[in-house]
């Protein structure tokens, strides 16, 4: 199949993130083949840094501290920027414009720039200057309020950051992309703003549609995606370990049912009233017999079932193993660990199956490339403008 490693080569991104939307982004775009440069604050300058690991541990990334508080700074960014493609923003509104380096400031020189906000609530709006993470993202857009619930009735807390990586980072890959696709053909650039909680509202669309046409409010329990019918549904096995079933269709249910040893259950499938009942029927079943050896029985017979695993069984599961999902970065102080790969759909590994990754800063080289004398370097650098 053909891969997708290097489908964005030749385009430079400007990443102004240190953690969230924006380093989601950022990161798919560098295993696309962009060349990505991560610029964040010289040392004592504030700002928060990420564990060396994350965010693929910074692999075909390079680096750069800039004082975007000095002119001499601004000017510096707006030399990279000059020739740069894409820039990436996940300051609130209006920051960038404060410090000289946002979208008209870069345009004046690059009218081809593709320059995207990352924001939790977007450019505008009531909410928009609003502080946030994850958690308020899926707050607001609706995905908390369609989780299960926890013993005293809140929604249980999501366990992936869906608004950042979803949400906001896939969200900001896709509009990205095509901005660059467009610029292709019109010489004009963009300015994107990508909100995650705008990306947490298209992943919700199903329920959102649902209540805009029926006037029928998605909540726990109350329809087939959430929890409402046994056939779509967590159990607990013999072991204390848990299976996913997500049989749906009638066929598949009554298969399930039947290598559950309770065939006459399937006609119940989508009876409101036999659904406390099936699902007990299903959970006593379920208890005779370990989870693997369920899985063993099930998964391949059109069942719809699926372990539940914990993070360290997918870090070993044969499956992903197979499809190449987990690769190997090596950092000069830390030494070798195995990651996650390149796992958007075409994603190619690297060659000899490690990534050479490091925390050092390419700033010399960066600058002299935006054209920037040695001397003029040297002296933003012994001034601590940049590192």
């Amino acid at each position: 199949m053909t891969t997708t490693a290097g489908m964005l080569e030749g385009v430079t991104v400007l990443d102004l993130s240190t953690v969230g939307p924006g380093s989601r982004c950022s990161a798919m775009l560098a295993d696309l083949g962009a060349d990505v440069v991560k610029v964040g604050r010289p040392p004592g300058k504030g700002g928060i840094e990420p564990h060396w690991w994350a965010y693929g541990a910074g692999r075909n990334t390079r680096r750069i501290r800039i004082d975007m508080t000095d002119p001499r700074g601004v000017e510096a960014f707006l030399a990279l920027a000059a020739t740069a493609d894409v820039i990436l923003d996940s300051f609130r509104p209006g920051v960038v414009d404060k410090l000289g380096i946002g979208y008209e400031a870069v345009a004046a020189r690059n009218p081809g720039i593709v320059y995207a906000h990352l924001t939790g609530f977007g450019q505008d709006g009531p909410y928009a200057r609003w502080a946030g993470h994850d958690i308020d993202y899926l707050a607001v857009g609706g995905f908390l309020h369609t989780q299960g619930r926890r013993p005293d009735g809140g929604p249980a807390i999501a366990g992936a950051t869906i608004a950042d990586s979803a949400g906001g980072g896939m969200h900001a890959v896709i509009a990205i992309t095509a901005a660059l696709f467009r610029r292709e053909r019109t010489a004009e650039g963009a300015r994107l703003d990508v909100a995650a909680t705008d990306g947490v509202l298209s992943l919700m669309q199903l329920h959102i549609d649902e209540y805009l046409a029926t006037g029928t409010e998605p909540g726990p329990d109350s329809t087939l995606l959430t929890g409402r019918y046994a056939c779509y549904q967590a159990y607990e096995c013999a072991d204390g370990r848990w299976v996913a079933v997500g049989a749906i269709e009638g066929k598949f249910f009554r298969n399930l049912c039947g290598a559950l040893g309770i065939p006459e259950r399937a006609a119940d499938q989508y009876d409101d009233a036999a659904q406390d009942d099936l699902k007990a029927a299903l959970a006593a079943a379920f208890k005779a017999k370990p989870r693997d050896e369920w899985v063993a029985e099930l998964a391949d017979a059109d069942t719809c079932v699926a372990p539940i695993l914990t993070i360290a069984e997918v870090a070993g599961d044969p499956h992903l193993v197979a499809r190449g999902a987990f690769t190997v970065a090596r950092h000069p102080e830390h030494g070798e660990v195995r990651q996650l790969g390149p796992v958007l759909a075409g994603g190619e590994r690297p060659l000899n199956g490690v990534y050479e990754v490091s925390s050092e800063t390419h700033t010399e080289e960066l600058l002299a490339a935006a054209g920037l004398e040695s001397g003029r370097i040297t002296e933003l650098m012994d001034e601590g403008v940049v590192a």
